[in-house]
């Protein structure tokens, strides 16, 4: 394909040499540093949109990962105006977003059931507070937040409750108890 700007149409027309030159820039990685409002979303749109007709890409071939489902909506949006693409053709979302999808494609793989949820934080504190009833723990001194914490600190750490010690210590005990309910609820 040409990628020349000769070819761009209207991918490079009203954008600066910096941006243009990170639109067109040869297939592969491009760095964009730039601060608030200065045209980097509009960037990275024209550079997708660039690699699609320029480049052959299929539209199902781009990823597209943001913080923000705002901006992810955003993103969607305005490649499917300037590509007439749908936006669902292309891998555009949040990080979160996108590992859902991928674990909704792939949930055998993954050893899930069809069906399985994903807990948001407040999901996990109603989880926590039925476990600490369930197990009859004085509710004061067992604190969801405070548990969720240690949990999902030990799942970031890639430690499950099978393998913490508790090292004699009660509270410690308790919270992997808590932490080893918690896995089996997720089940």
């Amino acid at each position: 394909m040409d990628s020349s700007p000769a070819n761009s149409g209207p991918l490079l027309s009203g954008l600066n040499d910096a941006q243009a030159g990170a639109v067109s820039a040869p297939v592969g990685p491009v760095l964009v540093l730039a601060g608030a409002g200065s045209g980097k979303t509009r960037v990275l749109i024209h550079r997708i949109a660039w690699v699609i007709q320029n480049e052959g890409a299929s539209p199902h071939s781009i990823l597209a990962v943001t913080f923000t489902n705002k901006a992810a909506a955003e993103m969607r949006a305005r490649l499917e105006k300037l590509l007439g693409v749908p936006g669902g053709a292309m891998w555009v979302g949040t990080f979160h977003g996108i590992a859902h999808r991928l674990l909704r494609l792939h949930w055998r793989d993954a050893n899930l059931p069809q069906s399985f949820q994903i807990l948001d934080g407040e999901d996990q504190q109603r989880l926590i507070k039925k476990i600490v009833r369930a197990m009859e723990l004085d509710e004061a001194r067992w604190v969801p937040r405070e548990i969720q914490w240690f949990i999902n600190h030990n799942k970031d750490e890639g430690f499950r409750p099978d393998v913490l010690k508790d090292a004699g210590d009660p509270t410690r005990q308790t919270l992997i108890r808590i932490y080893r309910e918690y896995e089996a609820q997720c089940q």
